[in-house]
């Protein structure tokens, strides 16, 4: 029996169908290529400038400096009487600098790593990459008020980063596993909010953080250098 055009039209609008629903999720961009698009794009590294008031551990107003450049290079500098203290981290080594006096460099141990890797997933881009494995969260994973999440694990690394955005894609909350000496280690569940456009960028002004559940500080920044060309040098987070 021959076919009839009909039966022929059928099973082929289908077979069309279903390759065109297959092209449109290919095609779709994931939850971090849509963060990273709303933010304004790539953001390879930055430097931000932060007043702080502190509630635990060394409780008060603080100003410190944070720079931070992929994949997991960063260095913190507080503002004490005058004087500077730095961590420095260039993604193999940690150090201390004391004011003038820079100490010697020491393998980093699990709470310097913890806090790179807190700069690293936040600013999104790792997640794009090799080192890091990512799934989204289903809406029954979602806390109150953001719209989607991931859970994201860095290799050879037992430790769960969650990242949560508004219905634009900005990134609202993020929570992990954080060392902050001298404060202590406990997850860190940070909100941020305050947007504000820096340089082409849509980057948090405000910030809220918990330790454990505990209120930990809040933070202002006052200055973003998104994508800052001096955090280039090869030497710029070893301190040489």
């Amino acid at each position: 029996m021959i076919p009839s055009l009909e039966q022929i039209r059928k099973p082929t609008a289908k077979i069309l169908v279903g390759l065109a629903v297959l092209a449109t999720t290919a095609c779709s961009p994931n939850l971090v290529e849509r963060a990273i698009d709303a933010r304004g794009g790539a953001l390879d590294s930055y430097r931000k400038t932060v007043d702080a008031e502190v509630v635990a551990g060394m409780p008060g107003r603080w100003s410190w400096e944070v720079a931070y450049r992929a994949p997991e290079s960063f260095r913190w500098s507080l503002e004490t009487l005058g004087d500077d203290q730095s961590l420095l981290f260039d993604g193999v080594s940690s150090r201390h600098r004391l004011g003038s006096a820079l100490l010697p460099p020491t393998p980093a141990d699990e709470a310097v790593r913890s806090q790179a890797r807190w700069f690293a997933v936040t600013a999104l881009d790792v997640l794009e990459g090799p080192a890091v494995s990512w799934r989204e969260l289903p809406p029954a994973e979602l806390p109150e008020g953001v719209a989607s999440g991931l859970s994201a694990e860095f290799s050879g690394s037992s430790t769960r980063f969650e990242l949560f955005f508004d219905e634009r894609d900005l990134l609202a909350r993020a929570r992990g596993r954080v060392a902050l000496a001298p404060v202590g280690a406990g997850m860190l569940d940070a909100t941020f909010s305050s947007y504000l456009r820096v340089g082409g960028y849509q980057l948090p002004h405000s910030g809220t953080y918990r330790l454990d559940g505990q209120p930990l500080m809040r933070e202002t920044v006052r200055r973003w250098l998104p994508n800052d060309p001096s955090l280039e040098g090869p030497d710029v987070f070893s301190g040489q």
